[in-house]
């Protein structure tokens, strides 16, 4: 028993990483909770099947349908459950964590094939604590990215460095495979194939670089026309589908653009992130970086030495630094570069989210810099079925050669391993300390307690809404899902609320149900409500400029306008500007058909009930009257109440305006839920 704890020592403290990493990610989800796009993809969820047209829709210029299944799992299990969706989260940490120990315990296997070497615990805790995963753990639509894609690039390059030892079918197979599913997590999965080939040309195959490339190419030809069938597949769903999707892809635009964007991201991201920052985040919620100007560039100076470092170690260390470079290139720089930046280019660059699947990276081309690749456990037979591959054969044993003659002593090779050592240290306990004080910092940055209020607060209002209540359909807060963000009708109290109406039985813009959604008010209505900026449902208020006092006293109570069939032309107390505009007026008489008009814009008609109402009617128009028509003869009146009385219509008061909570008005529920 002691002879195996001594063998998998290693193996055992990488677990116990993991399991403090698991902790970390669940104090970071305790502060977490669902956001933006989140909410539109648990909607779309609930509102489709699980066939191949909800899996393979193109989103945001994404194609992720291994967690477009998760949401649609998770939105039919338990709505707006965040306890069972940072599960999902938790179990998609751990697998892509362990993965990543079984990668670098592959990689760097020992020279003997089965020692594990302790040095791999660095890169893995890098991993393991990087804050540049942060903002992609603690957000769903995210995190089912980014972590599955993850899983399967780590046991992708396992597999394919098994193949490149043994040359086994089956170790290509499982390669080909976790590719593809790398491939159904995100777009970057398309990408892992490249990354295979740069790492057996700088690393599995001797040489210099482009002939190591060739041999590359050459030797494991098999591995790259299964890698490229599976690749190919890919981009034939993915291009269909994107041009079928309507979405627009605009491109960089002009190069400044493309520039300014690389450097922010490089340099305000990805280099204070890889040194354990960014330690100050924006306010916003959303893992954009705001690292102090000292600190960061206190870090560019750190990766430089670290890099400096790796390379007196390890004359080939520097082709791990221009892998990791080209990755970011590849996988976070030209995606965003493509579908746009619609003139948000530095917000964009602060986004540590991009760089999410570049931390593995990171951790495996630290792990390249500094430790010896061997191709091939030596004094180790390959398998029967073992291709001849370079790697197998740069592993072959050779003729013995003259001895090399001893370096005298006190030459500067001597030196260079203590000083990469204390670069090391020093480098190691920047980093840890950046990483604490950069997660506690983002879970002080996050407004999760915002949407969760809105959310709990707004499922209270449904469950104690009067039966038969009409609901107006709004704009969400910006906390919880930003109308900028989002195409037009998508960002609205329907979309995010409207699901919880659903299970309180309430119809979303229909008829029938417990409480009825429209999505705007045309009409007569006893009691619309509205949500609040809080959740809470308040009676619907019109907010703008009233109408001046009523020339014509009436007979009996207050004094009015007598609207007739010819138009007759309410002042109001100021002018209003050309817009979308909400009129509610007062009214007291027969059933009828009633035509508002607001400057030049188009005529609007709503049916009258008889008696004293609210009717609201839609406008768009500008100007400083409203003009009305009212016909009690229309045949639409026929069919309402019956009435006698076949005279003027009576207004009060005409409101020009928007339809908003009305703040003097009873709320439900009284507070707002904490949730």
């Amino acid at each position: 028993m002691t002879g195996w704890f001594r063998r998998h020592t290693v193996v055992l403290a990488g677990l116990v990483l993991v399991a403090c990493q698991l902790g970390w990610t669940a104090a970071l989800l305790a502060h977490s909770w669902f956001r933006q796009g989140d909410f539109l993809l648990l909607d779309r969820a609930l509102s489709q099947g699980l066939g191949w047209d909800y899996l393979m829709r193109i989103d945001g210029g994404h194609l992720m349908p291994a967690g477009a299944a998760v949401i649609w799992a998770l939105a039919r299990i338990s709505l707006y459950n965040w306890l069972l969706a940072g599960g999902v989260i938790m179990v998609l940490v751990a697998a892509a964590s362990l993965a990543m120990l079984r990668m670098l315990v592959t990689v760097f296997a020992g020279d003997s094939g089965e020692r594990t070497r302790g040095g791999i615990l660095i890169p893995f805790g890098i991993y393991l604590f990087a804050p540049l995963a942060a903002g992609a753990v603690a957000w769903l639509s995210v995190a089912v990215r980014v972590l599955p894609l993850q899983f399967a690039m780590f046991l992708a390059v396992d597999a394919h460095v098994r193949y490149l030892r043994r040359g086994r079918l089956r170790a290509l197979i499982a390669a080909a495979f976790w590719l593809a599913l790398g491939m159904a997590a995100a777009d970057q999965g398309a990408l892992v194939p490249v990354l295979l080939f740069a790492l057996t040309a700088a690393f599995f195959v001797p040489g210099r670089l482009p002939e190591a490339a060739r041999r590359t190419a050459a030797g494991y030809w098999r591995a790259w026309a299964v890698y490229g069938a599976v690749t190919a597949a890919y981009c034939v769903i993915f291009f269909l589908r994107l041009a079928g999707s309507g979405v627009p892809v605009p491109g960089p635009g002009q190069a400044s653009s493309l520039y300014r964007f690389a450097g922010t991201l490089l340099g305000t991201a990805a280099l204070p992130g890889f040194a354990g920052g960014p330690w100050q985040w924006q306010p916003s919620g959303y893992g954009q970086a705001a690292p102090p100007l000292a600190l960061e560039v206190l870090s560019w100076l750190l990766v430089a030495l670290v890099v400096a470092a790796s390379c007196l170690l390890r004359p080939r260390a520097w082709r791990a630094w221009v892998l990791l470079l080209g990755w970011i290139v590849l996988a976070d720089i030209t995606p965003v570069a493509i579908r746009g930046f619609a003139g948000a280019v530095t917000a964009l660059g602060q986004q540590t989210g991009y760089l999410a699947n570049a931390t593995g990276v990171f951790a495996l081309c630290v792990g390249l810099a500094f430790m010896q690749v061997h191709a091939m456990a030596r004094g180790a037979e390959p398998a029967a079925e073992a291709a001849q591959t370079p790697a197998a054969e740069a592993a072959q044993p050779r003729a013995a050669e003259p001895a090399a003659v001893p370096e005298p002593a006190g030459t500067i090779r001597r030196a260079i391993p203590r000083a990469v050592r204390i670069v090391t240290i020093f480098a190691a306990c920047c980093f840890a300390a950046g990483a604490i004080a950069s997660q506690q910092a983002f879970t002080s940055a996050t407004r999760a307690a915002a949407a969760r209020s809105y959310v709990a607060t707004a499922r209270a209002a449904l469950a104690h809404a009067p039966r038969g209540a009409v609901i107006v359909d709004g704009a969400t807060p910006g906390s919880v899902m930003n109308p900028a963000f989002f195409p037009p009708g998508t960002a609205d109290t329907a979309q995010v609320i409207g699901p919880l109406a659903a299970q309180h039985g309430a119809a979303r813009h229909g008829t029938a149900g417990r409480v009825r959604w429209v999505p705007g008010l045309a009409g007569v209505y006893a009691a619309p409500m509205i949500f609040d900026a809080t959740g809470r449902l308040r009676p619907v208020t019109v907010a703008g400029l009233r109408s001046a006092v009523p020339r014509h006293p009436a007979k009996h109570g207050p004094a009015c306008w007598n609207v007739t069939g010819s138009a007759t032309s309410i002042p109001l107390g100021g002018t209003l500007y050309r817009w979308p505009w909400l009129v509610r007026l007062a009214y007291t008489g027969p059933a009828g058909r009633l035509s508002v008009r607001f400057g030049s814009g188009e005529t609007r008609s709503v049916v009258l009930p008889a008696g004293s109402h609210l009717a609201y009617v839609p406008v768009t128009g500008s100007g400083d009257a409203v003009s009305v028509r009212f016909d009690a003869s229309s045949s639409t009146a026929s069919s309402n109440t019956a009435s006698s009385n076949t005279g003027p219509l009576c207004v009060t008061r005409v409101v020009v305006g928007v339809a908003t909570p009305d703040p003097a008005g009873q709320a439900i529920p009284s507070h707002s839920v904490h949730g």
